[in-house]
């Protein structure tokens, strides 16, 4: 699930009113109050929530279950939503230009389809091209096209031995001024996996037609965080490399679960992993 809400104040505390919803569904968040509303149904469920690390990522505690309806709309009473719980993964980030924080949720029974609006406010696509490797074990490939989806459980990792340095792919057409980022390997079932495996801890951004070249640091947060590229004033394509990593606690492998263009510049909700 996505949310996008305007932000009265950053981190969450006081007031944050809904700025872009549907004329369906949309999201209150009042100090410790979760509102979800859904007009079709007329539904407005109030849960009170309280904010629980696990692992290293933030998890909303809510009063109740989520309620199955609120993202009903897509599914056209033609495909079940699981079972849902209170328990809210939560990655949040705040878009500068436009004061609105932008947040990703997670529960049971939305890991296949976690969005409450589609994709993201920008409308753009993301194509990678001549990705490096990527790690494939038993019947599950964690290949480049992952990365512009924000599914549990589906990062790029790549796949040579050790942490992948010097590893990566090609983004198509590179004329936004950001490159939107989720770090590390993000699991609402096994939260753990993110501090386990490496993450990206600087990023070599070259591109192909002007030669341009920097290695941009990206913080070790779960959030959702920006890097910029306006450096490249071309619009050509841009190679993007692993350059250093966090190491994880337990595996060799690197993982970068989201990667896409994006227009603005997006702060994360904290530039550390608890």
């Amino acid at each position: 699930m996505l949310f996008y809400l305007s932000a009265e104040n950053f981190p969450i505390k006081g007031k944050i009113n809904p700025d872009l919803y549907s004329t369906i569904t949309m999201i209150t968040i009042d100090n410790d109050d979760f509102i979800c509303h859904y007009g079709v149904e007329n539904l407005v469920q109030n849960m009170k929530f309280k904010k629980k690390y696990v692992d290293g990522l933030l998890f909303f505690e809510l009063s109740e279950d989520f309620p199955k309806i609120f993202n009903q709309r897509y599914y056209f009473d033609h495909e079940d939503i699981g079972d849902t719980s209170n328990r809210l993964l939560t990655l949040i980030g705040m878009e500068n230009k436009y004061n609105r924080l932008l947040i990703f949720g997670t529960t049971d029974g939305y890991d296949d389809n976690p969005y409450c609006f589609i994709a993201d406010s920008y409308e753009g696509t993301t194509t990678y091209t001549n990705c490096s490797s990527y790690l494939t074990e038993k019947d599950k490939a964690y290949s480049v096209d992952n990365l512009s989806r924000s599914i549990m459980d589906t990062p790029w990792v790549e796949g040579v031995p050790g942490n992948g340095i010097g590893e990566g792919f090609t983004i198509e057409r590179a004329y936004t001024d950001y490159l939107l980022i989720v770090n590390g390997y993000i699991s609402y079932k096994k939260p753990y996996l993110y501090k386990q495996n490496g993450r990206v801890k600087k990023m070599k951004i070259t591109g192909l037609t002007s030669g341009e070249e920097r290695i941009l640091e990206v913080l070790d947060t779960p959030h959702p965080q920006t890097i910029d590229i306006s450096f490249i004033t071309k619009n050509e394509d841009i190679r993007v490399e692993i350059a250093e990593v966090y190491e994880g606690t337990k595996y060799d492998d690197t993982c970068l679960h989201l990667c896409k263009l994006y227009p603005v510049e997006v702060i994360p909700y904290e530039d550390s992993v608890k």
